[in-house]
């Protein structure tokens, strides 16, 4: 122990200090279903006729990652007694795993949308006006609750113009970000694995001590890819810089900053040590990729992760697991001895226009539900910030390094929500591309910072965005 307080999880589940930035304004309910016509008076005598079957009807839910495909194959959901309760028996979910925003874009302007999706670029389809609001069904909802949900998770489901509640949260929301580490290939580097670095620039010199090479000049085991996993994501850009690349009051960009060019020197820097194409070539290795991959195989020492890492880890590779250790996400020297985090996660989005959009919601109260939630946390490693669940069932030594997360958090001096911006899905492609071009020495970090602000103001002009 270190002396300080640190936070409970009962005290973490009144976490206020992330304050909503979507917009809040009541939408109008749906329109309320056509009133069935009156049953005939059975004649004195008659023997009472049986309650009709409901009729069959098929959800369809797409899903961006594919970590829940084994569940749905296997039909776990349709076994626990809160189905049935919540759903109904008549009610079964067409599952489509491993797909993202292309696919749901396209069932769109096709006029047939899934009823529900999540893991998608929320913020970029809820401009369009596609999304159902459940905030009326949230209202008459006997199982979705406000109160009982973390505020800043809850407000994740507001978007900047979409006047209602897009979804409610479902599968995994909580923290999403936090420096993960193998404490064995750290340690065996010489360095020390309870002394973590907390700038980009201390984290290099791990980085370096920690990168091997055979002689062929091949990488075979490296410290940080910065641009690994939730260090990709361009809200990785603010939780290093504290400078939000998009103002969600003004609709702003704000690429340009120096801050922002700093961060882009910095961890071009790690791919010099590695090489670009050393680093583009084991990542092409069976086993190697992103998002874990490469940190299972323990080739890769240190990842930028949300929560979900110890979980995930512990369940794709347990050995690899005992091993893993986690402290706050790295920042520029600028920001040195400031705590980030950011809040958020996902929803269930409901498209409206689908067949059965009332149906998906019941999708999205069962989720909620306490056997859902064990499930995906202990099968999958996903926590959603709903607080009486949390309080009852989730223990932050779970999985090693999930502590960080718990422990750590009323030390946080700056806070986060993720992804904001309708041109969120569009600029993550546009920011893989331009920072490339930098650590390929196509462009100077200057450069990439000015290209990044280009390609931001040019589509959200194409597309009509107000302004």
């Amino acid at each position: 122990m270190d002396g300080k307080k640190h936070l409970t999880r009962r005290d973490f589940l009144k976490l206020t200090a992330v304050a909503s930035t979507g917009a809040i304004a009541a939408a109008c309910a749906p329109g309320a279903p056509t009133a069935a016509p009156a049953a005939k008076q059975a004649e004195p005598g008659a023997p009472t006729a049986a309650p009709a079957a409901k009729q069959p009807i098929t959800v369809r839910l797409w899903v961006a990652w594919g970590n829940m495909n084994k569940l749905f194959q296997d039909e776990v959901w349709y076994k626990m007694p809160e189905y049935e309760t919540v759903v109904g028996s008549n009610i079964t979910i067409e599952y489509k795993g491993n797909t993202g925003d292309q696919p749901v874009q396209t069932a769109i302007a096709a006029g047939d949308p899934p009823e529900a999706a999540s893991n998608i670029s929320y913020a970029q389809l809820a401009i369009k006006d596609v999304f159902l609001d459940t905030q009326p069904l949230v209202d008459t909802s006997k199982y979705i609750k406000k109160d009982d949900y973390i505020p800043a998770i809850w407000d994740f489901c507001k978007f900047w113009t979409f006047k209602g509640l897009l979804g409610v949260p479902c599968f995994e929301s909580y923290l999403d970000y936090g420096l993960n580490y193998n404490s064995k290939l750290v340690k065996d580097a010489g360095l020390d694995p309870d002394k973590p670095p907390t700038t980009f620039t201390e984290a290099l010199e791990w980085h370096k001590a920690l990168t091997k090479k055979d002689a062929a000049g091949n990488l075979k085991q490296f410290g940080l890819d910065p641009y690994d996993a939730m260090g990709g994501d361009p809200d990785g850009i603010q939780v290093a810089t504290l400078v939000k690349w998009w103002d969600d009051k003004t609709g702003k960009f704000n690429f340009n900053d120096p801050k922002i060019v700093d961060y882009i020197a910095v961890t071009k820097q790690y791919y010099d040590i590695m090489g670009p194409d050393q680093i583009a070539g084991l990542r092409q290795a069976e086993g190697m990729g992103g998002w874990g991959g490469a940190y299972n195989a323990q080739a890769q020492a240190m990842i930028i992760e949300g929560y979900w890492h110890p979980g995930e880890t512990t369940v794709q590779a347990p050995d690899v697991a005992k091993l893993n250790k986690a402290s706050w996400t790295l920042v520029i020297d600028a920001n040195k001895g400031r705590k980030v985090q950011e809040a958020g996660g996902h929803t269930l989005g409901i498209f409206k226009n689908s067949k059965y959009p009332k149906e998906a919601f019941k999708l999205g109260e069962f989720f909620n539900q306490d056997t859902p939630l064990n499930t995906l946390f202990k099968e999958v490693g996903w926590i959603v910030g709903k607080k009486s669940w949390m309080e009852k069932y989730v223990k932050p030594d779970a999985y090693p390094g999930l502590d960080f997360y718990f422990n750590k958090v009323n030390e946080t001096t700056d806070w986060f929500q993720l992804r904001r911006c309708p041109l969120h899905g569009f600029l993550w492609n546009q920011w893989s591309e331009v920072r490339e071009m930098v650590y390929r020495g196509k462009l100077t970090p200057e450069q990439g910072a000015a290209e990044m602000q280009k390609r931001a103001e040019t589509e959200w002009k194409n597309q009509g965005l107000p302004t």
